[in-house]
């Protein structure tokens, strides 16, 4: 379980300062990444690198090789797939933008709409953080009957997701000490503890259960209901 300081809260009608809400009633902001942890985009991934990989001359990804690449860092899986670092801010870019056309399509990585409700009625703030478009994501959060959040943030990851985060927590006015980011992959869990917030990994998105811990998460879960003995205690 998390610990969550008490903090200082005004009352509008007479700016009295009031101490309240200790953790068991205030709750934190819980920021789910989107590809991979909400929704299931992996097969989708694949079959869009795949259909550009002669054009930028890096190698298919047989379903067979899969396996071996949830296990890797993402600068691993480049090099295996001979993905050159001045190559990749094109191929990202191509590989967004065909995403984006599929994501109002997509279903869900797994059920978690019980625990999103759950956490939503113990007072979570419910939140998404994302590279794709919000309109889609929100479209997809409608299609899958997940309408539960408060908030999908949506912006670029040009310098890291670390930045991406910080720059959530300023224009949300998260303190630091406060959100809690979910995630499925070891660039997840590194943008986290480099933007300095708790972290849990997931193990049914893209990295495995074993490469998470290799970047030493708060957490790992394997079940979405785990995410609510964690984080409500």
């Amino acid at each position: 379980m998390f610990n969550f300081s008490t903090r200082k809260l005004i009352n509008s009608n007479s700016q009295q300062s009031l101490t309240a809400f200790s953790c068991e009633t205030l709750m934190p902001t819980v920021v789910f990444d989107f590809d991979g942890t909400i929704a299931d985009t992996l097969s989708v991934v694949i079959k869009i690198a795949n259909k550009f990989a002669d054009h930028y001359g890096y190698k298919k990804i047989p379903l067979s090789d899969l396996p071996k690449l949830r296990e890797k860092k993402p600068s691993a899986v480049l090099k295996h797939l001979g993905i050159s670092i001045f190559k990749l801010p094109i191929v990202v870019r191509k590989i967004r933008f065909e995403m984006n056309k599929e994501i109002v399509h997509l279903k869900t990585a797994v059920d978690l709409r019980d625990t999103l409700v759950d956490l939503k009625q113990k007072g979570c703030v419910l939140g998404i953080l994302t590279t794709n478009s919000r309109e889609n994501v929100t479209e997809f959060l409608k299609n899958n009957d997940l309408q539960l959040f408060d908030f999908v943030y949506s912006g670029r990851a040009v310098f890291g997701k670390s930045r991406l985060l910080k720059k959530l927590m300023k224009d949300k006015t998260i303190p630091h000490a406060d959100p809690i980011y979910i995630g499925d992959e070891i660039r997840d869990v590194e943008a986290a503890k480099k933007a300095g917030i708790k972290v849990i990994g997931v193990t049914w998105g893209y990295n495995t259960k074993t490469a998470l811990l290799t970047s030493h998460p708060d957490h790992v879960v394997e079940k979405p209901e785990e995410l609510k003995s964690i984080i409500l205690g």
